[in-house]
C-alpha cells in the first residue's frame, strides 16, 4: 500500500467533487451566459432577424445580469 492512498480514502475524494460540482456547474452555465448575452449584444438587425429576434428581444436579453434566466 503506498502512502497517497493512507492520506485520501476514494470516498473522501468523491465526497470532495460531490460538493463542488454543483458550484462549478453554477459558475459554468453563469459564464456561458455572460458570453452567449454579450455575443447578442452585438448582433446587427440583420442577424437578429435571423435569429427571429428584434431589437427590443435583444435590449432584454443582452442587459440582464449573468445570474438571471
Amino acid at each position: 500500500m503506498d502512502s497517497r492512498s493512507l492520506l485520501t480514502s476514494p470516498t473522501e475524494s468523491s465526497g470532495f467533487r460531490c460538493r463542488f460540482h454543483p458550484l462549478l456547474a453554477l459558475l459554468v452555465r453563469w459564464h456561458r451566459r455572460l458570453v452567449t448575452r454579450r455575443q447578442l449584444q452585438r448582433l446587427d438587425a440583420r442577424a437578429l432577424a435571423d435569429l427571429g429576434l428584434n431589437l427590443a428581444d435583444q435590449y432584454r436579453e443582452g442587459g440582464k445580469p449573468f445570474w438571471r434566466e
